[in-house]
């Protein structure tokens, strides 16, 4: 089994060390600490997570090692199959915790509807109008910034109204359904903008990637002229898959958001935010 969880990391694209570390980890310490309290794998919750936690800060363990520990139990539960209870599960430094502060759908489609009123003198009117279609598949496809910047100009099916997106390191392909207010802005951007920058532009891709990632904080900038709620781009891709799971069930929404786990999926689930959060708030060592 060392071996298997050893080759699965590098097959995620692990050094072959680190992959080493991470499988040494999982058999000398984190399997032995489920033997000695006769605890499996399977069935492993947040509540023995938090025991986990609890148990490793009295032994005086630095909440970056324990957070490094938890990333690579997070692994292990993912590659065995199981649900990931600590996918999300971080000590204090760590902003990722469970998704909250979230959108409503109607607030999505007002926060893209305004965007344009957010522009300044001197945001060119071609800049605008890219950004505008980021925040499109940002909002309407749930894309991450990974993901948008390996897009390519035939990834577009603008007369299928729809949009292939390929795979990263951490989410699979997929091809998702375009809105119609979607396909004009697109469209217009590839005789505008996308036109002007194709000798800058390497390859086929939609984006010119520098741009596009220098693009983010402007976006977010943008957004909160008229939304301040809005602190991180992330929050967005949150509140989709979260209104996702209000119409589609679970396997549909794991497909749409692109994740290898249904785990991934389900942390997104508003019947179980607010009780994982309760338990988070009970057993949080650092609460």
């Amino acid at each position: 089994m060392n071996q298997h969880f050893r080759k699965y990391l590098v097959e995620k694209g692990f050094a072959i060390s680190t992959a080493g570390d991470y499988s040494s980890f999982i058999e000398k310490r984190f399997k032995l600490y489920l033997y000695e309290l006769s605890l499996s794998v399977e069935g492993f919750d947040n509540e023995q997570l938090m025991q986990y936690i609890r148990y490793r800060k009295g032994q005086n363990i630095q909440a970056k090692t324990i957070n490094l520990e938890l990333k690579k139990i997070s692994y292990y539960l993912n590659f065995k199959g199981v649900p990931n209870v600590a996918e999300t599960v971080r000590l204090k430094g760590v902003q990722r915790t469970v998704p909250h502060d979230l959108f409503t759908q109607k607030q999505l489609n007002e926060m893209y509807q305004k965007f344009p009123e957010s522009r300044n003198h001197w945001t060119h009117e071609n800049t605008l109008k890219t950004y505008h279609v980021v925040l499109g598949l940002k909002i309407y496809q749930g894309l991450q910034i990974s993901e948008l910047v390996k897009l390519e100009i035939n990834h577009l099916q603008l007369d299928k109204g729809k949009i292939y997106i390929p795979s990263t390191r951490r989410t699979n392909k997929r091809i998702l359904e375009l809105k119609p207010f979607q396909i004009l802005p697109l469209h217009e951007y590839l005789l505008t903008e996308r036109k002007s920058l194709n000798e800058d532009i390497e390859g086929n891709y939609l984006f010119h990637k520098k741009r596009l990632i220098r693009g983010m904080s402007r976006i977010k900038a943008m957004i909160n002229r008229y939304e301040p709620r809005l602190k991180n781009i992330a929050q967005i891709r949150a509140s989709v898959i979260t209104n996702w799971l209000q119409h589609y069930n679970l396997r549909e929404v794991q497909y749409m958001a692109g994740h290898k786990y249904v785990s991934s999926t389900e942390r997104y689930r508003t019947d179980n935010l607010e009780d994982l959060q309760k338990e988070l708030e009970k057993y949080h060592p650092l609460k």
